[in-house]
């Protein structure tokens, strides 16, 4: 495996040092650190999304009803092949 060097000021050490897990490498430590901030980013991505169809819940329970039938007609048509 290759390894690359970084420099940290003395301040991002002491934050990484305290984030890290006994027996944990800083590599480990940083990837996931990493891997929870995209998680968040993911979770906020979502989050905006939220009740964005509420103002229009009549239009949306149409949109389900039609979904739902034309689901139906497929199996409908399955079952009979």
């Amino acid at each position: 495996m290759t390894q690359k060097t970084i420099s940290l000021n003395e301040k991002a050490y002491k934050i990484l040092r305290k984030f890290k897990k006994d027996k944990e490498s800083y590599s480990d430590l940083i990837i996931r650190l990493c891997d929870v901030q995209e998680k968040k980013e993911n979770e906020d991505i979502l989050l905006k999304y939220i009740g964005v169809f509420k103002d229009n819940s009549d239009y949306w329970e149409q949109v389900e009803k039609e979904i739902q039938k034309e689901r139906d007609l497929h199996l409908t048509s399955e079952e009979n092949i």
